[in-house]
């Protein structure tokens, strides 16, 4: 596909509607399909930190690797872990490519404006979810930024943009590797200490016998004559190792703080959460993490990857080969992380990389096959309605994840119905199934009356500085994408 917006193209038939790639309605329904499963996949893995599944607790499974918990664990992080927001990132980097290549109107600000004023308002939507509806991994702020550093790049051509998303790729791949790489540092500086206590028992011993021959055969008295800097050198690592380990009294304080019913004590214990997630992993990690899927999602638009433009069969076999290739890595990932938590120490000794050092190519292999998988449906016509009520609820993503955040803050923590941590992983997921029930139904019926969300509308008259029209006049499948329009 050209680079050029106006290039006709073929009508899509999707689910009996014919609708014209070139107003932008096949690449409109593929994308909210794309963010309704994105939105769904993605709270399988936020009702962990919300219901207090945590990693140490995620860690005792992989300590004992057998049962149906650690089976449910393991297939849940290999098929969603990572992948939903990677798919969410394609969907958002596509719709940065279609909002911005529309034509600026006369006596209107230019789209390149009415980009900038959108993303900030998103910026202040993802604050307001982390810090008021306490959802301390909200990713509207993270997308929000994403936004403006790489709108630029929506004139990259296509090769180029995929050349950005493989090195973005590898650059996340390679802050794994960056902090292993401190830890296999942290690990030669203990073994350093811990041989210069080896000598100073040993000279220790030596400079007693001297003075007195019997004093060998009693036990050596241990002299500390580390400096500070060694021993803090020590205890890194030794806290390192501590870390892996599953430890059960670890989860005791953020229990009891969770369950508190005041609303500012339970703010004051997640706020320092939100802010380390929306500062330091923002820079360390979350800007190649996104800016990866996200260039790749601008340069699939350009191919009319979401335009159905590949057939049918390309799509499927695209799918398979994505999606086996990340469980492929997934498989390597869980593995060698079992093996790390049995004993850290050996395996830092006998292994050069770290077990997540292909996580990124992993969730962007299974969202690029999700993808895929999700285009041929909608081009070969399978699955029509179930198609349509996801495509729903992307139409509704931004109301949807914020009701999300608020449904959960209320259900688990203390000052709402105080279920943090008193539910089993598996018990979670049923959890996550009502609230899905729930956002189908509303948001295919609010779509019957309403051309967008009411959190999507404000988003939509914020960006503008005018009203826009909200009810619905004329029932049509040709609504507008939140991250498009």
């Amino acid at each position: 596909m050209s680079n050029n917006p106006s290039e006709p193209e073929k009508d899509l038939h999707v689910g009996g509607s014919s609708l014209s790639p070139n107003a932008a309605p096949a690449n409109v329904f593929s994308l909210n399909t794309l963010l309704g499963i994105g939105l769904f996949g993605a709270l399988l893995i936020s009702i962990w930190v919300f219901g207090g599944f945590t990693p140490n607790m995620q860690t005792r499974l992989l300590s004992s690797p057998k049962g149906f918990e650690f089976r449910l664990y393991s297939t849940i992080s290999l098929l969603f872990e990572g992948k939903m927001i990677a798919l969410i990132a394609i969907a958002f980097g596509a719709g940065i490519v279609l909002f911005l290549r529309k034509h600026n109107e006369p006596g209107k600000p230019s789209r390149a404006d009415l980009f900038i004023r959108r993303q900030f308002w998103m910026i202040i939507l993802g604050l307001l979810n982390a810090v008021i509806f306490l959802w301390t991994q909200d990713v509207l702020f993270h997308l929000g930024i994403m936004g403006i550093l790489l709108f630029a790049f929506f004139r990259a051509s296509n090769r180029n943009l995929i050349i950005a998303s493989v090195l973005t790729t590898m650059i996340f791949a390679g802050k794994h590797y960056w902090n292993y790489a401190d830890d296999q540092v942290a690990y030669k500086k203990y073994l350093e200490v811990v041989a210069l206590e080896k000598k100073i028992k040993q000279d220790s011993i030596a400079n007693t016998a001297r003075k007195d021959p019997t004093a060998a055969a009693r036990p050596a008295m241990k002299r500390d004559t580390l400096t500070k800097d060694q021993k803090n050198d020590k205890q890194a690592w030794e806290g390192i190792v501590k870390s892996v380990k599953y430890d059960p009294k670890k989860d005791q304080g953020s229990i009891k703080e969770m369950r508190k019913h005041d609303y500012e004590k339970i703010y004051d214990h997640l706020l320092p959460l939100a802010q380390s997630r929306e500062a330091q992993w923002t820079y360390r990690l979350g800007i190649w993490d996104l800016a990866s899927m996200i260039f790749l999602g601008m340069a699939l638009v350009g191919y009319g990857f979401f335009s159905a433009r590949l057939k049918t069969l390309r799509y499927f076999l695209l799918a398979f080969a994505a999606i086996a290739a990340g469980l492929l890595l997934g498989w390597y990932r869980f593995y060698f992380q079992i093996e790390s938590i049995r004993d850290y120490e050996k395996f830092v000794i006998n292994h050069a990389l770290p077990f997540n050092i292909f996580f990124s190519f992993e969730q962007g292999l299974m969202a690029l096959g999700y993808t895929s998988g999700v285009m041929g449906l909608i081009k070969a016509g399978i699955l029509k309605k179930v198609l349509r009520s996801l495509s729903s609820v992307g139409q509704l993503a931004m109301t949807n994840y914020i009701f999300q955040s608020i449904a959960c803050t209320l259900f688990f923590t203390g000052f709402g119905m105080g279920y943090f941590g008193k539910l089993d992983q598996h018990q979670l997921y049923f959890v996550v199934v009502e609230i899905w029930i729930f956002q189908v139904v509303f948001s295919m019926y609010w779509m019957r009356h309403f051309r967008e969300g009411p959190i999507e509308w404000i988003w939509r008259c914020l960006t503008y500085g005018k009203w826009f029209p909200l009810r619905r006049q004329i029932q049509s499948i040709d609504e507008p994408s939140p991250i498009a329009s």
